[in-house]
């Protein structure tokens, strides 16, 4: 299951990822927050990172004023997670839990809830967006942060291009990555932007703006600049060019309405 795969990969990813504890990441190599600025100011604000892993994003928005529950599945996660929070002296609450259904809060709770690729690995993500709508204060702000459609298909090193079979009914990718004993492998449901926006508008929210980051420092340019990517590390490297090529994530902006 999704819980004991990320406890098997949890030590690997967070060695292999460099992922700032000062910045909102969201894609390999692109922007994050302080760049595109997409929650605005955050200061005083109640914020909920679901699928937190080692609380990066938390810890980031924590230091600009936010009060910030991180919640993972992954208990080995939530060490590191509160490891990260000692060094950089952070006051995260940390929860374990199924982000499926985060019933452990009262409803109305946040201002924001956050998550950085934890959406694709939710079987029921319906049930995921009405239980975050109760969460929220009414206008609050969920920022879905997902692996991009076009990510369910292969590469093709040789043509530099992915092989897209069918991107209106995109496979389940069952991970490879071992799991503990009498657990199932964890599995990745890619979702096209229009199913996307139906499982949001239906479940009260309002949809204000997508991005497809780009990864800017991936370029020459921007290392020349100085600049660096919230989100890079050798998890990516065999990646480069696909990551040049098309997007990896995709970012729904979206307000409770109903």
């Amino acid at each position: 299951d999704t819980g004991a795969g990320w406890d098997e990969m949890s030590e690997a990813y967070q060695r292999d990822s460099d992922i700032s504890l000062d910045d909102v990441h969201y894609a390999p190599f692109a922007m994050g927050e302080s760049e595109l600025n997409l929650l605005g100011s955050v200061e005083g604000k109640f914020i909920l990172e679901l699928a937190c892993g080692a609380a990066q994003n938390s810890i980031a928005l924590t230091k600009w004023g936010a009060k910030c529950v991180g919640m993972d599945i992954s208990p080995k996660q939530l060490r590191q997670a509160a490891k990260y929070c000692a060094q950089e002296s952070a006051q995260v609450g940390l929860v374990r839990g199924d982000m499926e259904r985060p019933s452990m809060f009262a409803p109305g709770s946040f201002d924001v809830i956050i998550s950085s690729f934890g959406w694709e690995f939710i079987p029921d993500l319906s049930a995921c967006f009405k239980s975050c709508n109760s969460l929220l204060i009414p206008g609050g702000t969920l920022l879905v942060c997902t692996a991009h459609p076009l990510n369910a298909f292969e590469w093709d090193d040789r043509e530099g291009a992915a092989l897209v079979t069918d991107y209106f009914s995109p496979p389940v990718e069952v991970w490879e990555a071992p799991v503990a004993d009498g657990h199932g492998p964890g599995m990745t449901f890619f979702r096209t932007y229009s199913e996307m926006f139906d499982l949001l508008t239906r479940s009260g929210f309002s949809v204000e703006r997508v991005v497809e980051p780009f990864p800017h420092y991936l370029t020459d340019e921007m290392d020349a600049g100085g600049g660096k990517s919230p989100y890079v590390g050798s998890y990516w490297s065999a990646s480069r060019e696909r990551l040049s090529r098309m997007p990896f994530a995709i970012i729904y902006l979206a307000r409770k309405t109903a």
